[in-house]
């Protein structure tokens, strides 16, 4: 079958703005259809979720009052039911992850006034996670101590990094003057090579009269400047260990200061874990902490006194 390719081109040319406007009115017609069909998913969710919260919504009364209402079906081995168990369960555990946390948050504090150590390892004791979980669960005089060590943390870290910074400030400033000192040097270094290149051409009678004035002074100018980067290089470094002593003091405060504020929240954990089941880690940490910053003892340990 042979086409007539010219009778095609002619058919087209003549029917060119009909095929354009069906076209245009198809891809219209299919965007159409694609945003109508993207209001309907919407649609429908929306009413799903509307339909699940409502049957929850009415759910939730009688769920509670059967709750209520109801016989313990099994106890612990403390006599409490299934759900306030497992949310002691949840409370000890977290608990524990929150000790965590907040130690490593203490150690980071000092860690801060190390200058020595780099940016990219502090990271990871700043951003020291597993507390918000805490907050869910446990009770409120226990959030409330947490979130006041938050502050006080908060408080005391932003302090700390505002030392640091211009700590870090002096200690580039003086390690720019070290490269520049050691760049003086190869250039004091070159033009005296080049001075005795020179001397020699004249001891062979070429004229460089000119060029050594200009070695001369060349080389008075960095002597000069090496001088000043001397009386630089010491006034800096004398900043520096006031300011990187107290950095460490400052870091050292801070981290004394949070262990006061972590107290409270101690305490408050050792009463919800309960009576007696405490682990050692909350009695270790407030004797450790109790005779540095003149904390009172808790009620346990006035009583066994």
């Amino acid at each position: 079958m042979n086409l007539d390719i010219e009778q095609i081109r002619q058919f087209l040319q003549a029917h060119a703005e009909t095929i354009l406007t069906w076209l245009v009115a198809g891809l219209v017609m299919m965007l159409l259809a694609k945003f109508e069909l993207r209001r309907a998913v919407r649609k429908s969710a929306q009413a799903m979720s509307e339909s699940v919260a409502t049957t929850v919504a009415a759910c939730v009364p009688d769920i509670a009052h059967a709750a209520q209402t109801a016989h313990p079906i099994a106890t612990g081995p403390d006599g409490a039911e299934p759900v306030t168990a497992q949310r002691a369960d949840a409370l000890r555990r977290l608990s524990l992850d929150t000790v965590a946390t907040v130690m490593a948050r203490g150690r980071w504090l000092e860690d801060v006034g190390n200058l020595r150590l780099a940016e990219d390892a502090l990271l990871s004791g700043r951003r020291a996670g597993g507390a918000d979980p805490l907050l869910v669960v446990a009770p409120q005089p226990v959030v409330q101590a947490y979130l006041a060590a938050q502050r006080t943390f908060e408080d005391e870290a932003a302090r700390l990094q505002t030392h640091r910074r211009e700590a870090l400030t002096l200690q580039e400033a003086l390690q720019a003057l070290v490269a520049e000192a050691a760049h003086v040097e190869q250039e004091t270094a070159s033009i005296v090579m080049r001075f005795e290149q020179v001397n020699a051409q004249a001891a062979q009678g070429v004229e460089a009269g000119d060029y050594q004035r200009f070695l001369i002074q060349k080389y008075n100018q960095l002597g000069q400047r090496e001088k000043d980067i001397g009386q630089e290089r010491a006034n800096l470094a004398a900043q520096l260990r006031e300011s990187t002593d107290a950095l460490a003091e400052h870091a050292h405060v801070a981290s004394q200061r949070y262990t006061q504020a972590l107290a409270p929240l101690m305490q408050q954990l050792r009463s919800a874990w309960g009576h007696g089941d405490s682990p050692d880690v909350f009695e270790t940490w407030l004797r450790h902490a109790r005779p540095e910053d003149g904390m009172p003892a808790p009620a346990a340990d006035r009583s066994a006194a």
